[in-house]
């Protein structure tokens, strides 16, 4: 069973409770060691603590604590694969070099200390009696700890997939046995769903990626400094992926005087872009890079197998003018020429810069629009939270979502 899920009018704050009206418990488990967004549902998880506390109740399980130094080997291999990352083109050959890195090496991008993590995930259940859990992602949760939460304990189960857990860069052998223990394996991906099935996922859901109202909203650079540092004629925040780069190189040497900000990771290991990167940004320096650019320019990470990226909304939530990769899934979010504009190829990139750094009146109503179709389109993890309570409500257990 698969299905895309959407938002319902109001999220059901009381009503994810056991029969005989006890609280509703919900156990989420993510990570603070990544910047802002991170941890996606947090916030929205205590503030329906706030507004209902004699319904809802919620308890939080951070990887972070469990997280281990990083050895010399390890940092090691990283540099290798972020070698590959950059200069390997073929996703088949990129996937070698990364399955055999986690295979033969135990290589695991943020290594953790595994049995304590899922022992202290264990007894936080056994203590909390949750009716539901929610993991993001949760690379390293044994499958048999899974397994216990939702036969013994009896909750309901939700993995909420925002990597591809069969990319071996990040995925891990446990995320992958653990899929047939997720009573909903909800994804950002719609190419993995088949894979998905295949390796036993019960009840699987396309929710897309959001924006944190916390975090991404209008706030452009003012100051003197913020605008130098952040002002461009075109800007693109990730990683420098190998089917990347070709864009923004063909970029320049069309529009060689071209201001253009590159903001992320491996941009300054490439010899021909490194002189526009501009480091990393979070939090309002995210939000000035992007409200400060005249263009934003979107790319999915074909590793991953994306049809959207998490920038697919947090950027115009930011204010920013979107130029996206044209995907079935950009184009069904934004229309065309109203809330953003698109392209496929180099060529086609080149020339919708040129077009719109000419026509600032266009540019600019197309921002705007862009802005208010994500406020007003359910596009929040507070709305992708209510998506999975939503999912859960219809599971076939002995719970109850009013």
């Amino acid at each position: 069973m698969s299905s895309e899920l959407t938002a319902t009018s109001s999220l059901p704050t009381a009503g994810f409770r056991a029969a005989g009206a006890s609280p509703a418990r919900i156990l989420l488990f993510d990570t603070t060691a990544h910047a802002s967004p991170w941890p996606l549902f947090l916030e929205d998880l205590d503030g329906l603590a706030h507004e209902d506390p004699d319904h809802f109740r919620y308890t939080f399980v951070d990887e972070a604590r469990f997280l281990l130094q990083r050895s010399f080997s390890n940092r090691a291999t990283t540099r290798g694969l972020d070698w590959v990352t950059m200069k390997v083109r073929s996703r088949r050959r990129r996937a070698i070099a990364y399955r055999a890195a986690s295979r033969l090496l135990g290589y695991r991008r943020h290594p953790v200390s595994s049995s304590v993590l899922n022992e202290a995930l264990m007894t936080k259940a056994a203590e909390f009696r949750p009716n539901l859990v929610v993991v993001l992602m949760g690379f390293h949760i044994a499958p048999e700890v899974v397994a216990a939460i939702r036969n013994e304990i009896g909750a309901i189960t939700v993995n909420y997939a925002t990597d591809d857990p069969f990319n071996w860069r990040t995925g891990t052998p446990e995320l992958i046995k653990s899929i047939p223990h997720y009573d909903i394996y909800a994804t950002t991906k719609q190419a993995i769903i088949p894979d998905l099935k295949r390796a036993g996922g019960r009840d699987v859901h396309y929710v897309r990626f959001g924006y944190k109202s916390s975090v991404h909203f209008y706030d452009p650079p003012l100051l003197p400094d913020e605008q130098k540092r952040f002002s461009a004629d075109v800007a693109f925040a990730g990683e420098a992926d190998a089917d990347r780069l070709p864009f923004f190189r063909a970029l320049l040497r069309a529009i060689p005087h071209l201001n253009l900000a590159l903001y992320g990771g491996l941009w300054s290991q490439d010899a021909q872009l490194r002189s526009r990167f501009r480091g990393a940004v979070r939090g309002r320096a995210f939000r000035m890079a992007h409200g400060g650019a005249k263009i934003v320019v979107n790319l999915v990470r074909r590793e991953n197998r994306d049809d959207h990226v998490m920038r697919t909304f947090e950027a115009p939530a930011c204010g920013a003018f979107m130029l996206h990769e044209r995907t079935e899934s950009h184009l069904d979010i934004y229309k065309e020429g109203r809330d953003a504009a698109f392209f496929e190829s180099s060529d086609e990139l080149i020339d919708k810069v040129r077009y719109y750094l000419l026509h600032d009146c266009q540019r600019e109503r197309i921002r705007q629009a862009g802005y208010h179709r994500t406020m007003s389109a359910g596009h929040s993890y507070r709305n992708r939270l209510e998506q999975i309570l939503e999912a859960a409500r219809l599971q076939p257990k002995s719970v109850s979502v009013v």
